[in-house]
């Protein structure tokens, strides 16, 4: 008997402890949450606030609380609901008028979402339903939820529901009901909740923000080092949130009041190492960027050609538009160049526009297209192919065009700040990057040429070479054919961004020499401009030379004690030593350094120049 009872208790024990988990279970999931209906007899634990005055009762126009207006009777919960007639009138001051719904803190929350009832009649063009969701102060993507049409209104059949998730990242949450409208036609609104299936969330900072891919841009694109700019897109945004880089200047959109967009750094260099961070708020992101010394890299195929304002058929599909949009190659070497897996770019962060299929051989003096779309009018012997649709070449504002390698190394670019309207920026002649780009109808009266030689210029130039003498530098040149060739002006450069004339040779047999007993110590740049008797000019070159080996070598590496470096290296030039991590630990000037303190690990030295930052990697044991 004793045995039973005991049975009997503890099955109550178990059923009360069963019905107690259930009911904290119930509690949490159910409660009360909060609700507008816009009743003044119940209980509006979800405020709303508006930053256009209530006004009107139903009539036109009206921007307030009803019981019915314009073809909606009843409400979607008790009797009364939120109208918008007629929004944009003398008396609002304003096309939008919206209605902001707070769910302040919400982090505690599980599976958070707003739910509101909508009722839309007569909609016609230029009027508009939607939401934009804000989370922790930043707005989401805006949302249109009703799009009039012209020619006809747009009405929903009764109340309709919709719901608008939460993310659980969120720490605090609104929701804003937009209404664009003119007229009697209208909208109601009404039964907005904030459900949850829970209230024990985490809250738990978390960062607000995504880093996207970093994107790298030649901001100079030589054989020497080169500056750079780099793209980093993001989503999101935290409050408080601020970028650093360990060098460059820092620009582009601020993730700490921008939700969305794209970061950006200037100033860096090729063989460079740097660390991107964004902290503040509940952020902590670091990207460490290690720069090929190789990234800007010209090659031997070109953008020879660019189409971004088309102003005639060049498809052939019947129209003048975005369509007709093109990008010329052409390969100045004299082998056949590999395009297998190269892809083109435009100026954004839209990834490649077109990417060239494995086993694309371009052949030396050959030119590759890309067109926008298909279409009939590229044909023949006309290599092309058709980028994803769309280029998007700017027609109005600074674009740039990159051919980059699979690994992401650009080896050719195009910068113009202005396209010309209805003609393409092409080299002439072809291939002639020295000559910078120019318009095409000032080259040969056409508006573009695809697929299609540029007309030649009066020197055809058959070689131009610089030899190092040492102290000096021997520059050597010949012509195929030379029409109205007046001269030839020389210039010099020591890092290719300025060029200095400093001396002239007449026209004469085709064949040129000049020496130059002044060069720059180390590196040196040279190119001709071809002058005609009419006063049209042409350049030719750059050709690089050095008047010494100029090789930086550090040594020994790995290294355990003293550092050495080798080649050209000034004693007052200024060298710093960075961690993996991109933290500054040594800064020392001349060719040699003790490290002998440094901890074990990967190291980056950098040296100061006017025309770079070359960086070299090395290891201390």
């Amino acid at each position: 008997m004793r045995k039973k009872v005991m049975q009997t208790s503890i099955y109550a024990s178990l059923l009360a402890l069963l019905l107690t988990l259930l009911h904290g279970t119930c509690a949490r999931a159910q409660g009360t949450p909060p609700r507008q209906s816009f009743e003044s007899t119940t209980d509006a634990s979800l405020p709303y606030a508006s930053t256009t005055a209530p006004y009107g009762g139903g009539g036109l126009p009206t921007w307030n609380v009803v019981e019915r207006c314009g073809g909606i009777d009843t409400a979607a919960h008790g009797t009364h609901f939120w109208v918008a007639r007629d929004v944009e009138n003398a008396m609002s001051g304003t096309s939008r008028s919206t209605l902001d719904f707070s769910a302040d803190t919400i982090c505690h929350l599980t599976s958070a979402r707003f739910v509101f009832a909508y009722n839309v009649q007569g909609y016609d063009g230029g009027d508009d339903f939607g939401y934009v969701l804000y989370l922790d102060g930043f707005p989401t993507e805006e949302v249109i939820l009703i799009d009039g049409k012209n020619g006809g209104g747009v009405s929903t059949s009764g109340w309709v529901y919709d719901t608008v998730a939460i993310p659980g990242t969120a720490e605090t949450a609104r929701l804003s009901l937009f209404f664009e409208q003119n007229g009697d036609d209208v909208a109601g609104v009404d039964d907005v909740q904030l459900l949850a299936t829970g209230d024990d969330g985490n809250c738990r900072p978390v960062c607000g923000i995504r880093l996207g891919k970093p994107v790298l841009h030649c901001s100079e694109f030589t054989d020497g080092p080169d500056l750079l700019r780099l793209s980093l897109p993001y989503t999101g945004a935290e409050a408080g949130a601020r970028v650093y880089c360990s060098e460059g200047v820092v620009g582009g959109d601020d993730p700490g009041a921008v939700a969305g967009g794209t970061i950006t750094a200037t100033g860096l260099t090729e063989g460079g190492f740097y660390t991107l961070q964004v902290r503040g708020g509940a952020c902590d992101l670091t990207v460490p960027l290690e720069i090929p010394t190789a990234q800007c890299a010209p090659g031997s195929v070109v953008i020879n050609e660019v189409l971004a304002d088309p102003g005639e058929d060049i498809n052939g599909d019947g129209r003048v538009d975005a369509g007709d949009e093109f990008v010329e190659l052409y390969n100045v070497g004299a082998t056949a160049y590999d395009l297998s897996r190269h892809t083109l770019h435009d100026g954004s962060n839209s990834g490649a526009r077109f990417t060239f299929p494995e086993g694309t051989l371009l052949a030396p003096g050959a030119t590759y297209s890309i067109l926008a779309t298909e279409g009939e009018g590229l044909g023949g012997g006309c290599t092309y192919g058709v980028a994803r649709g769309f280029l998007g070449l700017n027609n109005d504002s600074p674009e740039t065009v990159t051919l980059r390698t699979a690994s992401g190394r650009v080896v050719a670019q195009a910068d113009f700040a202005d396209a010309p309207a209805g003609a393409s920026l092409v080299l002439s002649p072809d291939g002639n990057l020295a000559g910078g780009y120019q318009p095409h109808t000032e080259v040969d009266g056409n508006r573009s040429t695809a697929c299609q030689t540029a007309a030649a210029l009066p020197v055809e130039l058959r070689f131009f070479t610089a030899t190092s003498l040492h102290d000096a530098v021997r520059l050597d040149w010949a012509t195929d054919a030379e029409r109205h060739n007046d001269r030839f002006v020389i210039e010099r450069s020591k890092a290719g961004r300025t060029f200095t004339p400093f001396g002239e040779v007449p026209a004469g047999n085709g064949r040129y020499s000049y020496v130059d007993y002044t060069p720059f110590p180390g590196q040196n740049l040279y190119r001709l401009r071809q002058v005609d008797v009419d006063g049209r000019e042409t350049v030719y070159g750059p050709v690089l030379v050095r008047t010494d080996s100029g090789d930086v070598r550090v040594y020994p590496n790995p290294v355990v004690g003293k550092l050495h470096l080798s080649g050209e290296v000034a004693a007052t030039e200024q060298v710093t030593v960075f961690r993996a991590d991109g933290r500054l630990v040594r800064r020392f000037t001349g060719a040699e350094a003790n490290l002998r303190d440094l901890p074990a690990g990967v190291y980056y030295l950098r040296l100061s120049r006017a025309s770079g930052a070359p960086s070299f990697r090395f290891i201390k044991e």
